[in-house]
């Protein structure tokens, strides 16, 4: 699905306007509780039973994840590299298990991202957001991802073959961090709605089913990194500051 024309903005800040708020009253479940979470990553990456963790694993399949300097910048930075794609899968990041996000929940991930010039600005999936505990192989979700240097949400686990587009928005520049947002009501059919912000400024916004029709309808997992490579080159990837956020849509 071509999303190319602006839709109304989206206050981030303040409710995330009518595009995340449609149908709630009709559509929610019970309302998640309020979650905030970050990570500089200036401690280190801390995963599994490591005091504190905000991650519950690393996925390291043909790819590895580590805390490391950041480029230009003070601090260290999640790092990530996935070897190029060939029989298997590569993928290289980290999880995040919240706990069910029902329907009506409103799931605003950010991150800072760095993109070196040997890496192609393509074919790599950034941020999934899926349930692993909904009782469906291959945990259905939704997922961010770049196609020749622009933010698409691909949604073919759930389904829906046609990716959510915008043809005109901004190209990622490489050597250089990037502010990504990506806000997300959770929900069915219409009910459902996205809106990824780039530096600020709006790049895709669009409104339909973000999970499956299942007995069990939720998001429980955030996966952050290159959760998947389909390049036929290896890439590497930074990322920093990432904060994920829940709560009932307004």
């Amino acid at each position: 699905m071509r999303v190319n024309r602006h839709l109304p903005a989206i206050g981030l800040a303040t409710g995330l306007g009518a595009i995340l708020a449609v149908g709630v009253c009709a559509q929610s479940s019970a309302p998640v509780p309020p979650l905030s979470r970050a990570d500089t990553f200036n401690a280190g990456l801390c995963t599994g039973s490591c005091p504190g963790a905000l991650w519950a694993i690393r996925q390291e399949v043909n790819g590895t994840v580590s805390a490391a300097p950041a480029p230009g910048r003070a601090g260290l930075a999640l790092y990530a590299q996935a070897a190029a794609k060939g029989a298997g899968v590569a993928k290289a990041d980290i999880v995040f298990r919240s706990g069910p996000m029902p329907v009506g929940t409103v799931v605003t991930t950010a991150f800072d991202l760095y993109i070196p010039a040997a890496t192609p600005i393509n074919s790599m999936q950034l941020l999934d957001l899926e349930c692993a505990t909904c009782g469906e192989e291959g945990n259905p979700g939704i997922r961010l991802y770049l196609r020749n240097g622009r933010l698409r949400i691909d949604r073919s686990k759930i389904g829906i073959a046609n990716a959510w587009v915008r043809d005109n928005a901004t190209v990622l520049t490489p050597n250089r961090w990037h502010r990504i947002v990506m806000a997300v009501r959770v929900g069915l059919e219409d009910s459902g709605a996205a809106r990824v912000t780039l530096n600020g400024q709006e790049v895709l916004a669009a409104q339909g089913a973000t999970i499956m029709p299942l007995p069990l309808q939720h998001i429980d997992r955030v996966q952050i990194g290159i959760t998947a490579n389909s390049n036929p080159v290896p890439v590497s990837l930074y990322f920093d500051n990432v904060t994920i956020n829940a709560r009932p849509a307004r």
